[in-house]
């Protein structure tokens, strides 16, 4: 994938839209499905928008909660750019420490959107 497109609202119905290079895989396949973006400039990645399903189109907002640059929920878009509906993943690998190398294996195991375990890869 060469770019993603991806919205932000303020849920008042208009939408920026935005189109960025794919700088993350996080479904591990070795093709570029997300873009990681940090918002307040310390460095870290504070979420990244996600590409689940290959359309070019952002569908799901992995977002880091605690600002450790990890991908900790993931959400979808209720339509106005706020992406506030928590989405189920199941299981997501996630490059942790930023390195470009995958290393830690994120499972939803209850279906909230949230990280229930996070385990390191071998």
């Amino acid at each position: 994938m060469d770019g993603l497109e991806y919205f932000f609202g303020t849920g008042d119905g208009s939408l920026s839209t935005w189109h960025s290079p794919a700088d993350l895989d996080l479904d591990h396949d070795g093709i570029g499905d997300a873009v990681a973006l940090d918002f307040d400039g310390d460095g870290l990645r504070d979420d990244a928008m996600w590409d689940s399903d290959g359309d070019g189109v952002a569908d799901r907002a992995v977002l880091d909660l605690d600002d450790d640059g990890t991908g900790e929920a993931v959400f979808a878009d209720g339509g106005e750019g706020l992406w506030e509906l928590p989405a189920q993943v199941g299981r997501l690998i996630v490059d942790d420490d930023g390195d470009g190398v995958p290393d830690t294996v994120l499972e939803d195991t209850d279906g909230d959107g949230n990280a229930d375990r996070a385990t390191p890869l071998p």
